[in-house]
């Protein structure tokens, strides 16, 4: 527990502690330190071992990982501690993983609290560590400050990184820390492809409480988003360094097959689009601002009792969605080929049909279809009601195309990942957006576009009502969908839906 904060009267700290602490005074509690035999034998048996007297333990599941309350012995130390980690700088940490305000290394801070953890964690607490797990540690040490505040998260992540062995958490949070204000430390179990499956484990944030566990390819883990609006999440964290060890290949997935497009009725085609989006200016003028700046947003895309018809079967509560994962990929419901209502399913109909593929080409200038002009000095366009025009005799592709029905909502989102391998051709991204009026990007669920290697945003699509977004993205553009957050349960709808469908040329 930790010691009374200080007293305040007319806005002035009237008592204090007087003199900078010794680093002597800091020590680790001896209940702690007493453990070293106990704790050194459940990690080499893989034993699961709680000690009575100071609530301490080894736990095996889903991996190993060891809680330590009431680490140091001096609590009221904390105090000082907290008020000199609140002073350091912190830098806004945010993309597809995370949200959250990091500060920069700890080794180059030298205040007198600071001082004293990094010699208790650099020292102390290192040698503890080593015997305890039986890891040659090297003296690398990386530590780290973390503020996270209301709405902010870190996703599923294992922390594998060259040379990293253990990951350590120390809390200073306020000691009314409850689950309801989240944060929690969530731990995640595997499948049969040493994919992270589901949370098994959540640890609740507690002041003066040291947690660390092995970083291996199974310690899959995340800081669950805060959802208390006026506490913060303060904690001192980091990794201990070590020898590498053998890591297996990562599993590559096998995704769904692509589809050549269908052929469509024009009553159908007329039914569904809207009609300004056949009309060869409009469609010139769009052409040209989309091979200025790869992405253009059509608006009123659907006629609107189509949408509406859609967009009612989508909200149905009798429709089947599954959530999909793995939840360091993402995490979203999808609809099923075989259980979507009939009109939804001719809505994905349209959007893989070759009608669409044309208007596509038109409105794109890609070359999506044999009928599509193949350069701008053809002196005549494609001909979309009738499917008449001058066939390019160059034309030699194979366009095909890929939907995905989804339902977004608290918690949803997309990451990106190494072994993705959609990314690995050139696509015409294209998002239908149903259920999302007036959407505040507060709330994420915006699809963020990046390139390779750079943390730099390089667009940024915002979902929109009836609207259809188009990107055409390189072997080198990089997409995530933005973690939808707890302020989207402020809105009358809490969730929103799209057909994301990829082309292909």
């Amino acid at each position: 527990m930790s010691g009374k904060r200080p007293q305040v009267s007319d806005g002035e700290v009237v008592t204090k502690r007087q003199r900078p602490p010794n680093a002597e005074d800091v020590q680790i509690n001896p209940k702690v330190t007493s453990l070293k035999s106990r704790f050194k034998d459940a990690f080499s048996l893989k034993q699961s071992v709680t000690d009575d007297d100071s609530g301490s333990c080894v736990n095996q599941l889903p991996f190993t990982h060891c809680l330590l309350p009431d680490f140091i012995q001096e609590s009221s130390f904390l105090e000082d501690l907290e008020a000199e980690l609140l002073a350091v700088p912190f830098a806004e940490k945010n993309n597809d993983l995370y949200k959250f305000k990091q500060s920069s290394d700890l080794r180059k801070i030298s205040s007198p609290s600071i001082a004293c953890l990094k010699k208790l964690l650099y020292e102390d607490f290192h040698g503890w560590l080593g015997e305890v797990t039986d890891i040659p540690l090297t003296s690398t040490v990386d530590l780290f400050c973390s503020q996270y505040k209301y709405t902010d998260v870190l996703l599923c992540h294992d922390d594998e990184l060259e040379g990293r062995r253990i990951a350590f958490i120390f809390y200073l949070v306020p000691d009314s820390w409850g689950e309801a204000d989240g944060g929690m430390l969530d731990l995640f179990d595997v499948d049969e492809h040493g994919q992270p499956n589901k949370v098994v484990k959540s640890v609740c944030p507690q002041r003066n409480c040291m947690v660390f566990f092995e970083v291996t390819e199974v310690s899959f883990h995340q800081v669950a988003e805060i959802l208390s609006k006026s506490k913060c999440r303060l904690s001192v964290s980091g990794w201990y360094h070590g020898p590498g060890i053998p890591r297996c290949k990562p599993y590559v997935e096998t995704l769904p097959p692509l589809i050549t497009p269908n052929n469509i009725d024009e009553d159908d085609l007329y039914s569904w689009i809207n009609p300004i989006y056949l009309n060869p200016e409009i469609q010139a003028d769009i052409k040209e601002k989309f091979e200025n700046d790869s992405e253009i947003e059509l608006k009123d895309f659907l006629q609107d009792d189509k949408y509406k018809m859609v967009l009612q079967a989508m909200s149905d509560e009798g429709v089947s969605w599954s959530t999909q994962g793995p939840p360091n990929k993402r995490n979203y419901d999808s609809c099923n080929d075989g259980d979507m209502p009939e009109v939804l399913s001719k809505c994905v109909n349209f959007l893989q049909s070759d009608a669409m593929f044309l208007i596509l080409s038109n409105l794109t200038g890609l070359k999506l279809h044999e009928l599509a002009p193949s350069s701008d000095d053809d002196e005549e366009a494609a001909d979309t009601s009738n499917g008449t025009a001058s066939q390019s005799k160059e034309f030699g592709g194979n366009p095909q195309c890929r939907s995905v029905v989804r339902q977004w909502r608290h918690g949803s989102y997309t990451l990106i990942h190494d072994t993705d391998s959609e990314g690995s051709e050139y696509a015409l991204d294209a998002f239908m957006y149903f259920g999302c009026p007036d959407w505040d990007s507060d709330n994420g669920g915006y699809t963020t576009y990046i390139a390779k290697g750079e943390d730099e945003e390089l667009l940024t699509v915002c979902p929109s009502d009836n609207s259809l977004a188009l990107v055409y993205r390189d072997k080198e553009t990089l997409r995530f969908v933005k973690h939808v957050n707890h302020t989207i349960n402020r809105t009358t709808d809490t969730k929103f839906f799209d057909i994301a469908t990829v082309y292909y040329e």
